[in-house]
């Protein structure tokens, strides 16, 4: 197997629930269930569900659904990467990347150098696109931790994005090590 010629390693932003197991996160769901029972009953009906319920119900209803909407949160953590340089492309590997409490994957994006399109640097939410064709390798971790043995996702995808934020890496300038390991040109967007 081919050897990268340059390996960066550094971290990148991964947004992840400030609580994920707070009380209120946990009632998201049924108070949303409620409101939306009231809503479509309202429209089967043709009658004001929510107008038969006391107005101390209502209150508490509506405050529990902001409440529950808006708590918690999220916020970017460091999660550690790589982009792997070789002679005609690169990869950008990710050994776990979180996405949700029941999925975790690891991942791998493989672009040719001449099938990429554009490589942008989004200075105001410093984010670096990959924008091409691009072979996706997914593998979501099981629940003990483990790797399945084939990839859960595998596929060639035409006119495809991979994309990271660098705010985790603050010391890594991914411009410059992105044009100085490989032919691309990073297009900086000010916006």
């Amino acid at each position: 197997m081919e050897k990268p010629h340059y390996v960066l390693k550094a971290n990148e932003g991964v947004l992840v629930p400030k609580n994920e197991d707070s009380p209120l996160s946990k009632l998201k769901l049924p108070i949303w269930i409620i409101v939306g029972t009231i809503l479509l009953g309202s429209l089967i009906f043709q009658d004001n569900l929510f107008s038969e319920l006391s107005w101390s119900s209502r209150i508490l209803l509506i405050a529990l659904a902001i409440g529950v909407s808006f708590a918690g949160g999220n916020k970017r953590v460091a999660s550690p990467f790589e982009i792997q340089f070789y002679d005609y492309y690169l990869i950008v590997y990710r050994d776990k990347y979180y996405y949700s409490k029941r999925v975790t994957r690891k991942e791998l994006y493989k672009f040719l150098f001449k099938d990429i399109t554009k490589c942008q640097y989004r200075r105001v939410t410093k984010r670096i696109n990959i924008f091409g064709d691009v072979e996706a390798i997914w593998y979501n971790y099981n629940k003990d931790g483990s790797l399945p043995e084939k990839p859960t996702y595998h596929r060639m995808v035409k006119n495809g994005i991979c994309y990271f934020y660098t705010s985790e890496a603050p010391e890594v300038d991914f411009v410059e090590e992105i044009e100085n390991h490989s032919p691309i040109k990073v297009v900086i967007d000010d916006n």
